[in-house]
């Protein structure tokens, strides 16, 4: 099969592209071809099948945000490029608050080169490191191990070069709306990026980068403090090997913020955008050390093996006054929100390995793409309730809170958990081309999970339990090259995660895990010369073996079930050499299909909206301007209603909304100035929360100025 042009790559994936100027002023086609944007996206597919597979062989869908997209968009978290990623929809302010084609995720959905393993939870991790994203949809068990089955958000971080480069980047911001005027809440983040050779004959190699942001939220004392470093070393060992070994530390100081409620269940019956309900002294605070390594190995012409190692260190602590219940009135005015004193220690420990081997080769007619391999690791989750569930008294008015008022009515202590898992899995893929035509991809995994499981008490003796969990999962798929540059795919694949050991059936035993099955398939084309590239999907998830009480007896059982199906497309067009336009769009039917509550069968899954979708275009105006380049974007992205919890009772619609950002970029020599503006119409939406007592509103009006030069 024929390798893939860059222009297909761009259809299938979320690369923007950025013409280069030739000699003459005009734009050069041929220049754009080989930009910087082609690189990141031949290794895509070692996400989706850890090979070098073509993507157009890919029976998969899958999305990359790259570099220049975030640099764009002035992105300062991975939250902010969230609006710009098909069928993907924001639930709340946590690193996994968010929703894959109407699925929730885990810690576990979100990786960083291939390992689980996140160095902060409050808060979406910075894009200061990252050199692109991608996001494979569906399950990924096959490949990665336990997780949801909506997806994998893996981060790929950025890597030393051999040629010196050292970046300064500045940029500061400032809301600009009727909740927070202009000059009223402002933030500004410094990036410092340096990568280069440290010998002669550029065998050793760094990178070192460092972020310092302060953000000044337009939500009342709400303030982020953040440090970020990341610094790195690769070596050549000869010309076939090649290691590399990372540390990244944050520091992270929050104002905890639960955000806003809602009386009566009711959106529009809430207090103002910037109302706060914790204490002003209350906190979220973030401390993480991971250390990384990989080596790779280039065997022969035909093989290759890999190795990726991640361990991280992660303590996160949380003290605060949280959002409890609201006490709805007859007079609206008289709604009140109750308080609950927490104050809790977690500490995590992610000690994570892949290694796996890719091999080529031909048997008769058919040629092969094979990889076996194995990964697995240690994680601790050691949750210390130190103080947890008494009620503050008074309780708050909703609508004019006195937020430092109030103390509990007692000190009541909480509980102390420490869960070890340890998870080994063995896979392997096939992927073999039957002719010029068809490839067939054949694929499994057999995992195993050891959990043990102690609560503290103080005064009591430790109580240990014990968990074994273990399962097979195939995957397999089916890809049509119909001409060189349209494919045709179908594939079916499979993921789990363990349910809970502390949930156990009526004979006291372990539960069977939680699984996931997806049946895809689509289309990916490259036409008219490469200038309209495109990728079309439909799909269904079925996620089964959810645990549910009896009412009547009590006990655990596994009959909970969940279903998403919907279709997802996404174009680019290039229709003028300075001219990208990208479109993507996901109609998702997420739904309870299976319950003990009839009640709740057939209620839409929590943050898991009908419809989303963006447009967004950038022209660059192909002569010079005042002796530099002149480029300005647009972006729309539209989601529909989507509620905050699949329960009726609890639930708040969160209404559809659409936001507008607009962009303007000036390049000179090496320096590089940006003005954004974010929520240009200043809409009101929500970006997350739970039930009625934790509502997130989004930013409104955002206008950041940035600076970047090269050095």
């Amino acid at each position: 099969m024929k390798p893939i042009t860059p222009l297909i790559c761009l259809s299938c994936g979320l690369l923007p592209f950025h013409p280069v100027m030739a000699d003459d002023n005009t734009a050069s086609l041929s220049t754009l071809v080989v930009t910087g944007q082609q690189t990141p996206y031949i290794r895509l597919s070692e996400t989706a099948t850890k090979t070098d597979q073509d993507l157009l062989d890919t029976p998969f869908s899958v999305n990359i945000v790259n570099q220049s997209f975030i640099q764009d968009l002035q992105a300062e978290t991975l939250a902010d490029v969230y609006p710009y990623i098909v069928g993907l929809s924001q639930s709340g302010t946590n690193a996994n608050s968010f929703t894959l084609r109407g699925l929730s995720s885990s810690l576990q959905n979100v990786q960083i080169d291939g390992l689980p393993g996140l160095a902060s939870r409050f808060g979406a991790p910075s894009t200061a490191s990252i050199e692109r994203v991608e996001v494979l949809k569906g399950p990924a068990s096959v490949l990665y191990g336990l997780m949801e089955p909506g997806g994998l958000v893996n981060i790929v971080t950025k890597k030393p070069q051999a040629e010196a480069q050292t970046s300064l980047s500045v940029s500061g911001r400032s809301y600009a709306s009727s909740d927070s005027g202009f000059g009223s809440d402002v933030g500004g983040t410094f990036t410092y990026d340096s990568t280069g050779a440290l010998t002669e004959d550029k065998d050793l190699l760094y990178r070192f980068i460092g972020s310092v942001e302060n953000i000044d939220s337009f939500r009342d004392g709400v303030n982020d403090n953040n440090l970020y470093l990341y610094p790195t070393l690769s070596y050549q060992i000869n010309s076939d090997m090649n290691a590399t070994i990372g540390m990244e530390y944050i520091r992270e100081r929050r104002d905890a913020d639960d955000g806003l409620v809602a009386a009566n269940n009711d959106i529009d019956q809430t207090a103002s955008l910037s109302t706060r309900y914790q204490r002003h002294s209350d906190s979220d605070n973030d401390d993480g050390l991971a250390l990384f390594g990989r080596l790779e190995n280039q065997i022969n012409d035909s093989t290759v093996f890999r190795l990726n190692l991640r361990s991280v260190y992660h303590k996160d602590e949380r003290e605060l006054y949280e959002n409890n219940r609201v006490n709805d009135a007859s007079d609206i005015t008289d709604s009140t929100l109750r308080r609950r004193d927490r104050y809790q220690v977690n500490k995590r420990q992610y000690h994570f390995f892949d290694a796996n081997l890719s091999h080529k080769f031909e048997t008769g007619e058919l040629f092969h793409n094979t990889l076996i391999g194995i990964n697995g690791g240690f994680e601790r989750a050691d949750f210390d309730r130190k103080r947890f569930g008494a009620a503050i008294s008074p309780n708050l008015n909703v609508f004019n809170p006195i937020p430092d008022s109030g103390q509990p009515g007692v000190i009541q202590s909480g509980n102390h958990r420490i869960t070890d898992n340890y998870n080994l899995g063995l896979y392997a893929q096939d992927t073999v081309d039957l002719n010029d035509y068809i490839s067939v991809m054949l694929g499994g995994r057999f995992d195993t999970q050891r959990t043990r499981f102690v609560e503290k008490n103080v005064g009591q003796s430790d109580e240990f339990e014990k968990q074994n969990t273990k399962k097979f999962l195939p995957q397999a798929a089916l890809v049509f090259r119909a001409t060189d540059e349209i494919s045709l795919y179908l594939s079916h694949s499979e993921s789990f995660n363990p349910n809970s050991i502390e949930r156990r059936n009526a004979d006291g035993e372990s539960l069977d895990p939680e699984l996931g099955k997806q049946n895809e398939f689509g289309i990916k084309a490259a036409l008219l010369d490469d200038r309209l590239n495109l990728t079309a999907s439909s799909f269904k998830i079925v996620k089964t073996n959810i645990t549910e009480s009896d009412p009547i007896s009590g006990d655990n059982i596994l009959v909970g079930e969940l279903e998403s199906k919907g279709t997802e497309f996404e174009l680019q067009a290039l229709p003028i050499d300075n001219w990208q336009i990208r479109i993507g769009y996901a109609n998702v039917d997420s739904f309870i299909s299976h319950s003990l509550n009839s009640d709740t069968v057939g209620n839409r899954n929590a943050f898991a909206p009908k419809h989303n979708g963006f447009i967004w275009t950038r022209y660059n105006i192909p002569k010079p301007v005042w002796g530099g380049k002149v480029g300005t974007s647009l972006g729309i992205n539209y989601q529909s209603a989507q509620n905050t919890s699949s329960d009726k009772e609890k639930r708040v619609e969160l209404p559809s909304h659409s936001r507008v950002d607009l962009g303007f970029y000036y390049d000179i020599k090496q320096y590089r100035f940006a003005l954004n503006i974010e929520n240009l119409f200043d809409e009101t939406y929500y970006t997350g929360g739970s039930n009625d007592t934790k509502i997130y509103p989004g930013d409104p009006r955002l206008i950041t100025l940035s600076f970047k030069t090269t050095l």
